[in-house]
């Protein structure tokens, strides 16, 4: 097998060149393997090349029309998770399909068979991973979310919550590839199988694509030989993981969960303390909250000599967005207190979506075409002098819900268009300015509204950057996760800082989570475990500098 046969089996793309197929069905040699980085679940499949697919099912085997079209399926293994790769062959919303991708998996394949049944073609099945839930799988209709089933002697179990296996699938939006990864404890603690699973042993499995009852695409079976013995959870974080860079512009932007940030404010303060930001960007902020009720919440966490000074939005109806700062003066920039719509725009969506409901119990768009009429965007825009350079913070959040292209992800991406256009207006006296716009973009259909709000905001027309914000100890990029354990939905990258790359340059970026902290950095830093479960939203902290 030549190198570029082996590269394009895991390059997405394209299927299958001749030789290389030849070479996997005659078992052809290859080089040694070697020792590759961890996977990153991030969505961004860099982790994964080089790695040759297990299977590859044919292209175009499914009717015309049908949303998924499987093609291959790549394995990786670590201590802590077992890794798939998997092509669906056409840009789908996972969590949102009509119908339902189901990964089939006997985790102890070479073990005697004293646990789980026949399902789906594979002999000796532990368990379903379902991506994307149907509350009535015979009717063909959108679903929503994730879970997993255990495969016993007669047959599969109900559907679990995402948790109950360390589930975790990216991208978020849609995408034609997913990572999926489960946690080895998890999946042993749920199947009863693989417990002492390493080295010599294998995980076996299928991967098939079922809509309105019938099995539409699978794969044949496949076969992972296990790499690594199972290990335990990386060591907890010291306070120096979250320490301030020197001389850094330290930036926290947190989605406080509405009501939850009133209601546990002494959590909310803790947490602001520990991170000791120099400028804080809020949303999801309760209607309720005024500018003084966020002065009294700052009230005490400023250096000595220093104060907090905060702009609120007037906008964004039940949910509101902020930008505070500490020993800085905040300018609230005016034409941006309460963003609205251009005349005739929220008309031009409806009549293209209709006024259909997305889903049976779900507000149908003129619903939301009221509410966004009547409170403007949720958004906001304040001015910050940092060492004599001007910039313009941006909090946001975005319409949730939805599915690549339904109501609600064509509302994000006509919010994402209505901010854009409010920035550069905000911009255009002030071209060569700073700029740092994040939040909950709630990005669970396609990509585009996050392209929208990037598109040409930086300086010279480029587009803006994405900062990379990683929660070290989980190896993802996952902003949001479920503080409940029944939650349907896997945990996910909702939450993204834009900034402007010629003006400031990233130093540190990290997801923050008290739960991740050993008990000492926890007591150095006067937090509780605790604190960061009351939002589901992680705080995203990025230490700048100026350039």
């Amino acid at each position: 097998m030549t190198r570029r046969d082996y590269m394009v089996l895991a390059s997405g793309n394209s299927r299958l060149t001749a030789t290389a197929l030849v070479a996997l069905i005659a078992g052809c040699a290859v080089d040694p393997p070697v020792p590759r980085p961890p996977v990153w679940t991030d969505g961004d499949f860099g982790d994964w090349e080089g790695v040759a697919p297990l299977v590859v099912d044919p292209i175009g085997d499914v009717p015309a029309g049908s949303p998924v079209d499987l093609g291959g399926l790549t394995v990786r293994d670590d201590p802590r998770f077992l890794h798939f790769l998997i092509d669906l062959g056409h840009t789908v919303t996972v969590q949102g399909l009509r119908g339902s991708v189901e990964l089939v998996l006997d985790v102890d394949a070479d073990a005697a068979p004293s646990t789980g049944g026949s399902y789906g073609g594979v002999e000796g099945a532990d368990l379903v991973v379902i991506l994307t839930r149907q509350a009535e799988p015979e009717h063909d209709r959108h679903g929503a979310g994730v879970g997993v089933r255990s495969v016993g002697a007669r047959g599969p179990g109900e559907v679990e919550p995402a948790s109950r296996v360390g589930l975790l699938v990216s991208p978020t939006h849609s995408s034609d590839r997913f990572e999926v990864r489960l946690d080895r404890a998890a999946v042993a603690e749920a199947t009863g199988a693989w417990r002492e699973a390493g080295p010599g042993g294998a995980v076996a499995g299928s991967l098939r694509y079922v809509r309105a009852d019938d099995v539409v695409d699978q794969t044949p079976v496949f076969r992972h030989a296990l790499t690594t013995a199972p290990g335990g959870e990386p060591r907890l974080l010291g306070a120096e993981a979250v320490a301030r860079v020197p001389g850094a512009l330290r930036v926290v932007t947190w989605n406080v969960s509405s009501l939850s940030f009133r209601n546990n404010e002494d959590a909310f303060r803790r947490v602001v303390a520990a991170l000791a930001p120099d400028v804080l960007l809020l949303d999801e902020i309760f209607f309720a909250v005024t500018r003084e009720d966020l002065a009294r919440f700052t009230q005490g966490l400023a250096a000595e000599g220093e104060a907090w000074t905060w702009w609120l939005a007037s906008g964004g109806g039940r949910q509101r967005t902020a930008v505070g700062a500490m020993g800085r003066e905040v300018r609230g920039e005016s034409e941006m207190g309460r963003i609205g719509y251009r005349p005739g725009a929220l008309d031009g969506w409806l009549r293209a979506v209709g006024d259909e409901a997305e889903v049976p119990g779900m507000a149908p768009p003129s619903v939301l075409a009221r509410a966004e009429a009547e409170g403007g965007l949720s958004a906001t825009g304040a001015w910050v002098t940092v060492d004599g350079h001007d910039i313009l913070f941006v909090p946001v959040d975005l319409q949730s819900a939805g599915y690549d292209g339904s109501p609600r992800d064509r509302l994000r991406e006509l919010q994402a268009r209505t901010l854009n256009e409010a920035v550069a207006a905000a911009l255009h006296d002030r071209p060569g300015a700073g700029l740092i716009v994040a939040g909950d973009l709630n990005v669970v259909g396609s990509a585009r509204p996050v392209d929208e709000l990037r598109r040409g905001l930086g300086i010279g027309g480029r587009d803006l950057e994405v900062a990379r914000i990683e929660r070290l100890r989980d190896r993802s990029l996952a902003t949001w996760r479920s503080t409940w354990g029944e939650d349907p939905f896997s945990p996910g990258r909702l939450d993204y800082l834009l900034y402007r790359e010629a003006v400031l340059r990233v130093e540190r970026a990290f997801l923050f989570d008290a739960a991740d902290m050993s008990a000492n950095a926890r007591d150095a830093l006067g937090i509780l475990e605790s604190d960061t479960e009351k939002s589901d939203h992680l705080p995203l902290v990025v230490d700048f500098a100026l350039r």
